[in-house]
């Protein structure tokens, strides 16, 4: 849109008193406004025509302002001045009136449209704020699960690791113990045996039946003694050497078969 030419109208209109104040005069203003606007500089040519419209008013020069503005992009005050000149009473043209009013409308269009736009904008920003702020909150509480889970599953190992250490421990106090009974069983069973032997030597010597018969029985008794101790010290060392751990204490991330305490069977000791 092209400025409508005013300056002939101001020099006609304007005091001879309006060249003499200090600054520029209306006149002058208006040139550089034109200069302005021919070179794109809307904003600084909408401030040099409103200067010269403190100086010198007139209806014209509200509606170049309006254009001036309006190619700045400065819509709604734009919007303004148009409304001014059409509010004006004196000194309008019917051609920029209608203009003026058209103006009006189309850009009260854009304005609600960049409004809209804006508002969308803004809605949108804010849900994606709401969201990174969700995403965020679920991050955290997820890194907070993680940390109790992880917790927990160390306060798991460390009484997994306690259980076995506890199992190993057992295993070994059985199996000394059953190591125990078999030295007692083979000691008691070469007791026996010897006084067995002892008494099957007085058998041989001795002259008549009872004595015989006696020494018999005592042969007998003591010698099944023996065999019992033999037995019980045979199966005392077997079971001190199943028993007996073949490994180490265990140890954080291991894991090994193991007897049961109980001696019922097989079980499993873990560790981490």
């Amino acid at each position: 849109m092209r400025l409508a030419f005013v300056l002939s109208v101001i020099l006609a209109l304007a005091p001879p008193a309006a060249f003499a104040q200090r600054g520029k005069s209306a006149a002058a203003l208006i040139k550089d406004g034109e200069r302005l606007y021919q070179a794109g500089k809307y904003r600084e040519a909408a401030e040099a025509l409103k200067k010269a419209h403190e100086i010198q008013p007139h209806p014209r020069l509200i509606y170049n302002i309006a254009i001036s503005l309006e190619n700045a992009g400065d819509l709604r005050e734009a919007v303004s001045w148009y409304q001014q000149y059409v509010g004006a009473t004196d000194g309008t043209d019917p051609t920029l009136l209608k203009r003026s009013a058209r103006s009006i409308d189309r850009l009260r269009v854009i304005i609600e449209k960049e409004d809209q736009a804006t508002a969308a904008a803004n809605a949108e920003r804010q849900r994606l704020q709401e969201e990174a702020e969700a995403a965020r909150r679920q991050a955290e509480e997820e890194a907070l699960a993680a940390r109790r889970a992880e917790e927990e599953s160390r306060r798991q190992q460390e009484a997994a690791l306690q259980n076995a250490l506890k199992s190993y421990k057992r295993q070994r106090i059985g199996a000394i113990a059953a190591g125990g009974v078999g030295v007692a069983g083979v000691v008691a069973g070469v007791l026996f045996g010897m006084q067995a032997r002892d008494a099957r030597d007085d058998f041989d010597a001795a002259t008549n039946v009872p004595s015989k018969e006696e020494f018999a029985d005592k042969t007998r008794s003591r010698a099944l003694l023996a065999d019992i101790g033999f037995g019980v010290g045979l199966a005392g060392v077997i079971t001190a050497i199943i028993l007996y751990p073949k490994e180490g204490p265990p140890v954080a991330g291991e894991v090994r078969v193991t007897m049961a305490p109980e001696g019922a069977g097989a079980g499993m000791a873990v560790s981490f």
